[in-house]
């Protein structure tokens, strides 16, 4: 968690290209805070590949760091995509020119079993070619959680293949601590 609060978030977003972060877990706690921090800073478009978005833990951790919570909440844009058609609709009906975008669990609505596997590949693609076409103009963060499997490891290099930045984030292991006994 604390790894995706490190992140260089002025290199994250205020140059143009594509960064792709893959985390071990899902590291919902560090999204939250990064989302907070990145809000902070300026607006911001999340788009959301699964059902999850901190939308109650948000707000308290912006009043840690400012009084102005509305005010850095209305710069929160947010989308919702539940399965690769509604990804591929939300990407393509995006503007070029505006503010740096963040995208949830990405590669997860490209495992629906109930599509056949070549049509998810090709809506891939097509998501990929749209994530650069919004590269080129503005600042792309792309967030996934690494997965075992064929698909996967066909997905993944899909996506990195075009990412300026790729970042691997680990879950950190739980400190251990004696406790006292005297």
């Amino acid at each position: 968690m604390n790894k995706l609060l490190n992140l260089p978030i002025t290199d994250l977003t205020r140059s143009r290209g594509m960064a792709v972060i893959i985390t071990a877990n899902r590291a919902r706690a560090g999204i939250a805070e990064l989302i907070a921090n990145l809000i902070l800073h300026g607006p911001l478009f999340v788009i959301g590949g699964s059902e999850w978005l901190p939308s109650f833990a948000l707000p308290r951790l912006v009043r840690r760091k400012t009084l102005e919570v509305k005010s850095a909440l209305s710069r929160l844009y947010a989308v919702r995509t539940s399965t690769c058609y509604r990804m591929l609709d939300s990407l393509s009906n995006t503007a070029s020119l505006g503010e740096p975008i963040l995208i949830l669990d990405f590669l997860h609505t490209f495992y629906d079993a109930d599509i056949p596997y070549s049509v998810r590949s090709y809506k891939l693609r097509k998501c990929y070619d749209e994530l650069n076409r919004l590269a080129f103009y503005r600042s792309v963060i792309v967030m996934t959680q690494e997965m075992q499997g064929e698909e996967y490891d066909t997905f993944s290099q899909i996506l990195c293949s075009g990412a300026k930045k790729t970042l691997y984030l680990e879950t950190e292991p739980e400190q251990i601590s004696q406790p006292v006994l005297f």
